[in-house]
Formats: C-alpha cells, structure tokens, sequence
C-alpha cells in the first residue's frame, strides 16, 4: 500500500502544476479580396501574445497579361480600438511589369489582442502611364462580425 501512495504522490504534484499554466491562444486568418483592378489571395495574419506574423500572399492584376509602370506599392492596416495602424507594406520602383506581385512576410512588430481588431485592409497604389497620374484602390480584407457573433471568441476552443 506504501508503494501505491508513493508511486501517487508525484503524480498528483505534476498534475497540480500543471494547472497554474494560463491559456495562451493564438490567432490565423488567411484572406482574400478582391478590389476593381486587383485580387489578393493567400494573404496571413498569425497573432500570438508576443508578436505578429504578415504576409505571404499574391497580388494578380485582373483582366492583364502584362503591366509595365513605373511604381507600386502596397500598405496593409489594421485597425485597433478606431485607430488605422500600418501593419505590412511592400512596394517596386523602376520599369517593372506588375501583373502579379508577392508580398512577401513581414514578422515581429507589436503585438496585436484579436479582440481589439476590428478589420483588416489593403491600399495598393500605381503608376497608370495612360492617365498619367497614380491611382489607388482598396481592398478589405476582415472585418469584425457584429456583436461579436464569431466562434473565435469562444472559451471552450
């Protein structure tokens, strides 16, 4: 019976241990969009308490098989608490055929409490040389569901 109490004793104190650990939970979306020019497909967003994890999509320019401009660029925001914060940018200076364009990864930076994210989006703007000016478009890529009607927020996950 000794043998039973001892061989119980460290069990039970690594099972008591193990409750004190806090729940850690991350965060993944993968996105998509499309705006009038461009579509976005591919694009993450992985949030963790320490730090945040953008990018690793693709830029397809529609209706194109070939788009030589001058410059391109891409700024994704986030937007916490009502304040638009710059998360990722990307951009291609010099002749260049645009048509479709990685984003590339960005990691680190602050991190980001999912529960203050309210939506998520991309401005992308280029050089047309037929207008001769820059033009700019949108596209949105998350956005908070209304009165938290979302299974993310869930305690039993």
């Amino acid at each position: 019976m000794k043998k039973v109490l001892f061989s119980l004793v460290p069990l039970l104190f690594i099972l008591f241990a193990c409750q004190d650990q806090q729940l850690e939970t991350n965060y993944y979306l993968s996105l998509l969009g499309d705006s009038e020019t461009w579509r976005l497909s591919g694009y993450e967003i992985i949030l963790t308490p320490d730090e945040i994890k953008v990018g690793n999509g693709k830029l397809i320019m529609k209706e194109e098989n070939k788009y030589i401009t001058d410059s391109f660029s891409f700024d994704t925001y986030a937007v916490i608490n009502g304040v638009d914060h710059k998360i990722h940018a990307g951009s291609v200076s010099g002749r260049a055929d645009i048509k479709e364009q990685t984003t590339g990864t960005l990691e680190g930076g602050a991190p980001i409490d999912f529960d203050e994210l309210s939506s998520v989006y991309m401005i992308i703007e280029w050089w047309d040389p037929n207008e001769s000016d820059n033009v700019q478009e949108r596209i949105n890529l998350y956005q908070k569901p209304k009165n938290d009607e979302t299974f993310l927020n869930e305690e039993s996950l």
